[in-house]
């Protein structure tokens, strides 16, 4: 068996790299870095799949795209005993599969526009204003959610808490993670967790 993940720095994939420690599924991380000037991923990713971005999961020659179905895949194929997803018919599987999504969608969405209208120089323009009302959103749905539940799926930690980190710890990096909230306190203890920090010595 050959598991093998494509991984940008400071990029979603790192989210990738954390599940799979989580797992404690074998495999090799292939580093790729940002171009220092425009902080785009590197032509070489184009090799492996038409987007040229990252994650890329390849598994027995098949090369898979987008953080929330490389996910799918590895549970459906490494978590017969459904220890990181809740079973289908769990009291916690719909509120799990709504954050493992969210964590790309209405969630994340704010955030990234946020992060191209900036680097544009459109930080003035109306749509960035939108963005950032969505954001504000964004983040109340989260420590709404997080002052209630202990984890994203509800009582127990899942792969969707692997998703959601990247998008928390974003938050802390740009300073809009209040001191004292349930979302700081949760990013905290998912950062203690042991695969968290085996996924710093692989490098985000």
């Amino acid at each position: 068996m050959t598991l093998k993940i494509h991984h940008l720095n400071a990029s979603r994939s790192q989210r990738i790299v954390w599940l799979l420690e989580e797992l404690g599924t074998p495999h090799e991380v292939v580093h790729y870095q940002r171009n220092s000037e425009t902080g785009l991923a590197p032509p070489e990713l184009l090799n492996f799949h038409p987007m040229g971005k990252s994650p890329l999961l390849e598994h027995d020659g098949v090369v898979i795209a987008e953080t929330g179905a490389i996910a799918e895949y590895l549970l459906a194929k490494f978590d017969p005993d459904h220890k990181l997803h809740p079973r289908s018919d769990s009291a916690e599987f719909p509120r799990y599969l709504e954050w493992l999504h969210a964590a790309e969608g209405a969630i994340f969405l704010p955030g990234l526009m946020g992060f191209y209208l900036m680097n544009s120089g459109l930080s003035d323009h109306d749509l960035a204003s939108r963005m950032g009302a969505e954001a504000v959103k964004a983040a109340g749905t989260i420590e709404a959610h997080l002052s209630k539940h202990a984890y994203f799926a509800g009582d127990t930690f899942t792969a969707a808490d692997c998703l959601m980190g990247f998008q928390i710890g974003s938050m802390k990096t740009t300073g809009r993670l209040p001191t004292g909230s349930a979302t700081a306190a949760w990013l905290d203890k998912m950062q203690a967790r042991p695969a968290f920090q085996r996924t710093l010595a692989v490098g985000i």
